[in-house]
């Protein structure tokens, strides 16, 4: 019977979906306002250094939005069970790694958008995340946030890294991240993001923006963290704004319309 046991317990063991098991990152990104539906299979890609393919994939409009990093027998992994999980999570394409040669230690910062969309009848105030409104009759409420995900690149005692990526429609094209210690030193000051990367065809892209600026300011408002400058985004959106950048230790300014995101109606 003890033995009957055992074996029920290693054929669920083997029955789950690892890479549902251990996902972490964002439950659906469909619910993103900027998430582009994209016709097609999912596309799968190796890798030997997710640094290096990630900013390729960013580069192309492809954002992460989770991953799963666990050890097992590549034999006992099916691709059926990363094709269900991309599709239950909304990704567009996945970048793939097995039996890594070195570890790696860094986390790579990702702040997507976030709404909460409230329905009202009737007279009302409608509450979500970025605030309340009041509404009349019936009406929708659409308020945005932000909150950062640390996405950890896979270690030395991963047999198995996944992350994965969907495609967006970009308000700027901008993807930044704390500045390190010496571009702080460098500048004199605590403020500022740096820019990684550039989407292809965004306004920051035909603005000339490029990997390495790092951004000071939209308008008036001081760009304190990767968090800030999601909400001076916000605030600034559907206008034409002032980005003020340092490119190696020369002040910069580009004049940018910040592009609207559709406003989703329902789940």
């Amino acid at each position: 019977m003890k033995k009957l046991f055992l074996v029920c317990i290693l054929l669920l063991t083997a029955c789950a979906n690892p890479y549902a098991q251990f996902y972490t990152g964002l439950p659906d990104a469909r619910q993103r306002p900027d998430y582009e539906p994209v016709a097609g299979e999912l596309t799968v890609y190796g890798t030997d250094n997710f640094d290096r393919d990630s900013l390729a994939l960013i580069r192309r409009g492809y954002l992460p939005i989770g991953q799963a990093v666990f050890s097992a027998p590549s034999r006992i992994v099916a691709e059926e069970q990363l094709r269900e999980q991309a599709a239950r999570v909304g990704a567009h394409v996945v970048l793939m790694s097995s039996k890594y040669a070195h570890a790696v230690s860094a986390a790579m910062p990702f702040t997507p958008p976030q709404t909460a969309t409230s329905f009202s009848t009737g007279t009302a105030t409608a509450s979500g995340r970025g605030g309340t409104a009041n509404a009349n009759d019936s009406g929708i409420s659409v308020t945005y946030g932000s909150q950062t995900v640390m996405m950890p690149h896979p270690t030395a005692d991963s047999d198995l890294g996944v992350i994965f990526f969907a495609k967006i429609r970009p308000r700027i094209g901008i993807f930044c991240q704390p500045m390190d210690e010496g571009t702080r030193k460098r500048l004199q000051t605590n403020d500022g993001v740096l820019i990684k990367e550039v989407i292809e065809g965004s306004p920051a892209f035909k603005s000339d923006i490029l990997p390495g600026d790092v951004l000071m300011a939209i308008g008036n408002d001081r760009v304190q963290s990767v968090e800030s400058y999601i909400r001076i985004l916000n605030k600034y959106e559907g206008r034409t704004a002032a980005f003020h950048l340092d490119r190696d230790g020369k002040p910069l300014e580009k004049q940018i319309e910040i592009l609207s995101l559709p406003r989703k109606t329902g789940q």
